[in-house]
């Protein structure tokens, strides 16, 4: 008599595969951290500018400490902060030490790791720290997006008090009498989000979901959390009018001058759809799963950050705009994603697979990607032309002209004159200070022209130019998106030759012809 014995597969155990997955995510996030510090920190011991106007902000807290009063004008000559006075104030106590370029640069790692652990904070209250994990290695994953964090801009602390003003502000559920706002939310929520609309005004424009939300879950909470932002935010606004004598307003209206570039936000949507485009496909999927299990996607208090990041989007057709201006919407969309995905899979009881699967993602795109980090040849194209630039000035002096890079400023310890991008705006506008400028170069008072950015182009500019300095020479730098050519010339009649070591992205014109 023959016996059948059936053999079952075991089934697998919900707290073993919870557990595998904890490890699994934990360690992918320790890992794609330790890759992305790694290799910021090779920015960080980089002696140079990394993108063209890093120089410029260096230069906003040198005169925050020296000449306060530069900051703010109404003529664009020195060019003022227009972004706020929060990051020159951060950067303020460090600028007089030997390496203030690598002081920011360690900032900005700082604001990029905490906000990091804003984006896990999110995802944690919403799906526990497994999921918080893998949202946090996805959002340090990306480095054509994540890279742009350590450049010694203003972006990576706005984007970490945004992040954290979501995390004091958001309710726990887009839906009416959810949630309520205490007295000390209020005043933490109030205080980052005025924080980081010092650091660049257009965080009023990110934040302003994150307190009109509230209409819809408690209007109580929306009306005494919109009194708290006007108050405090007014008070604020009279005292920079009054510590500026008024030159405060008068700053910030010189956004006015950049018109409409026609399809330039055509062009941001695509930079900005190539580099998250991981980030974008993984939101989609997860609404949709999201939907489909009728989980309620619409209720996601994430939703409020995504609005936050699109409202930017009729600014960013202006000229001067770049992709970064949706830098705040990929942090909402990573925590969309994770939020939506686990409202999809939260019944089920493979639902560790999906974060493991998330955090594998991360770590396959850390590890295959590369971070835009300078090679040696921008090293040493870099250091012969600044290099060239301080012993120019130490032999003749100045004042120089730089349409960019605005660290030949600050190197050389003059206030920035003119920021290159921005500064033929001021000039179609007839601003009294570009046409100072223009004096001062008829009239031959510039020792040096770094241009960068061609300098206007009429005629009287190229003639001025052309009529009264000679070209010496140029070199190609690098920077976080491309090489750009910066041209050196000297006033005529002073006896100076640019020399470039031989195998340097740099060329000299012989004899200034």
């Amino acid at each position: 008599m023959n016996t059948t014995v059936a053999v079952l597969a075991p089934t697998p155990n919900p707290r073993h595969l919870r557990l595998a997955a904890a490890v699994f995510v934990g360690t992918a996030l320790l890992l794609v951290t330790a890759i992305y510090v790694a290799c910021a920190w090779n920015l960080v011991v980089y002696p140079w500018d990394w993108s063209p106007d890093e120089g410029l902000y260096l230069d906003f807290a040198r005169r925050l400490l020296d000449a306060p009063g530069s900051l703010c004008n109404d003529r664009g000559v020195p060019v003022p902060a227009m972004y706020g006075p929060l990051y020159p104030a951060l950067l303020a106590p460090v600028i007089r030490l030997a390496h203030p370029l690598a002081a920011a640069r360690v900032l900005a790692l700082l604001c990029t790791l905490l906000g990091a652990l804003a984006v896990a904070t999110l995802i944690r209250r919403r799906a526990g720290w497994v999921w918080a994990a893998a949202g946090a290695a996805l959002y340090l994953s990306i480095f054509d997006i994540a890279s742009y964090f350590m450049l010694a801009r203003m972006d990576s602390p706005l984007i970490a008090l945004w992040l954290w003003s979501a995390v004091v502000l958001l309710p726990h559920e887009l839906r009416a009498d959810a949630d309520q706002l205490s007295r000390r939310r209020i005043a933490g929520g109030t205080a980052l989000l005025l924080a980081a609309a010092l650091v660049k005004p257009t965080a009023v424009v990110h934040g302003l979901p994150l307190a009109l939300g509230w209409f819809w879950v408690d209007r109580r909470s929306a009306w005494r959390l919109m009194a708290a932002l006007a108050v405090s935010g007014l008070a604020i606004f009279a005292l920079l009018q009054a510590a500026t004598g008024g030159g405060f307003v008068q700053t910030m209206l010189a956004w006015r001058l950049h018109g409409r570039e026609p399809g330039l936000l055509s062009k941001i949507l695509a930079d900005f759809s190539l580099r998250s485009w991981p980030v974008l496909l993984l939101a989609l999927v997860s609404a949709l799963a999201a939907g489909l299990a009728k989980a309620r996607p619409h209720r996601e208090p994430a939703c409020l950050m995504l609005v936050g990041g699109l409202l930017i989007l009729p600014m960013a057709g202006k000229a001067g705009a770049l992709w970064n201006y949706l830098l705040p919407l990929y942090a909402a969309l990573v925590v969309a994603a994770a939020c939506w995905a686990a409202r999809a899979v939260a019944a089920r009881n493979w639902q560790p697979v999906v974060p493991a699967t998330i955090a594998a993602l991360s770590l396959a795109l850390a590890t295959t990607q590369t971070f835009p980090l300078p090679t040696t040849f921008d090293e040493a194209a870099a250091r012969t032309l600044y290099g060239f630039v301080q012993d120019f000035h130490r032999k003749i002096g100045g004042p120089f002209l730089a349409s960019s890079p605005d660290l030949v400023y600050f190197l050389v310890g003059e206030q920035t004159e003119i920021e290159g991008t921005s500064f033929s705006h001021l000039v179609d506008s007839g601003a009294p200070g570009a046409l100072d400028v223009l004096t001062r170069l008829e009239q031959a008072r510039y020792t040096l022209v770094v241009e960068t950015w061609p300098l206007p182009a009429q005629r009287q500019w190229q003639a001025a130019l052309h009529r009264n300095y000679r070209p010496l020479g140029a070199c190609r730098l690098g920077s976080y998106f491309t090489g750009y050519d910066s041209r050196l010339y000297a006033r005529r009649g002073l006896p100076v030759d640019f020399t470039p070591p031989v195998g340097v992205r740099c060329l000299a014109v012989p004899d200034g012809h």
